[in-house]
């Protein structure tokens, strides 16, 4: 009874298991930083909806925690251990660009909004940052299209605010991909990973 009861599960998982591998995955990114907000959201949602995950970060206890742990690493290993993990890492991020490459090229923009007010408090230097900014916005999405799919045109606006000094950004990110693509991306990346440490 325990063998056929084994048998008939390990039948479904093998059955389910092109579901499971062609499913897409949904992942919705905001970061909002103003006067009254300052955190980033991720909600994932995966497998026709059985996993869902959200959370919410402070921005400032993620800027925070990443400026600890360097000030930690540079104090444990100093200059010499900091330049070879440098370079050790400029290694690893040169030989994981293929995988990436390959998992951007599978990934779907399908909503793009980044608002920004912005202020310098004199409105000539506001205008011109401000046309930086949005300048800046364009040439990013416009290499993003040469590695990814955008599914939507970016909604990529900048308010300059002429009376005030001020920086306010909301950002809203959708993207979708295929899972057995992220498997593969990470099969690659682990691939290049040990030829990094081999080396």
């Amino acid at each position: 009874m325990i063998i056929a009861i084994a048998a008939i599960l390990l039948v479904l998982i093998i059955a389910s298991l092109p579901l499971i591998v062609f499913s897409t995955v949904r992942v919705t990114v905001i970061m909002e930083h103003s006067s009254m907000v300052e955190e980033l959201q991720i909600a994932v949602r995966a497998l026709f909806g059985l996993v869902v995950y959200e959370t919410t970060i402070p921005l400032i206890e993620l800027f925070e925690d990443g400026e600890e742990a360097v000030e930690k690493k540079e104090k444990e290993k100093g200059f010499k251990g900091g330049a070879k993990e440098l370079i050790q890492v400029i290694k690893k991020a040169f030989h994981a660009r293929k995988s990436f490459l390959f998992f951007l090229k599978k990934v779907r923009f399908k909503t793009i909004q980044w608002e920004t007010n912005f202020g310098m408090g004199n409105a000539a230097n506001t205008a011109v940052i401000a046309e930086l900014v949005l300048n800046t916005k364009v040439a990013i999405f416009t290499l993003l299209s040469h590695y990814s799919n955008l599914h939507t045109i970016p909604q990529l606006i900048v308010t300059p605010i002429y009376e005030m000094k001020t920086i306010q950004t909301y950002m809203r990110c959708m993207i979708t991909f295929k899972l057995g693509h992220a498997m593969i991306a990470v099969i690659k990346l682990m691939k290049s990973q040990r030829k990094v440490q081999e080396a």
